[in-house]
């Protein structure tokens, strides 16, 4: 539905009427903007909570593990 709105802005721009298609087109890109910071924020959370979970550090040398 938003690629449609958007290609039809492009390509008829001057007999282009204003209506919904501008607040859907940028309620889409604000959206995935969110969308990726998100991603980017819990990636963050997510390498601290590994590194903070306190795990025994184990070594695996040919097949015998040392703890």
């Amino acid at each position: 539905m938003t690629p449609g709105y958007l290609v039809y802005k492009l390509v008829y721009r001057d007999s282009f009427q204003l209506g919904p298609a501008p607040l859907i087109i940028g309620m889409f890109f604000f959206s995935s903007v969110q969308l990726i910071f998100l991603g980017i924020v819990d990636e963050y959370v997510g390498a601290i909570h590994t590194h903070v979970l306190k795990r025994p550090l184990v070594i695996e040398k040919e097949g015998i593990i040392f703890e």
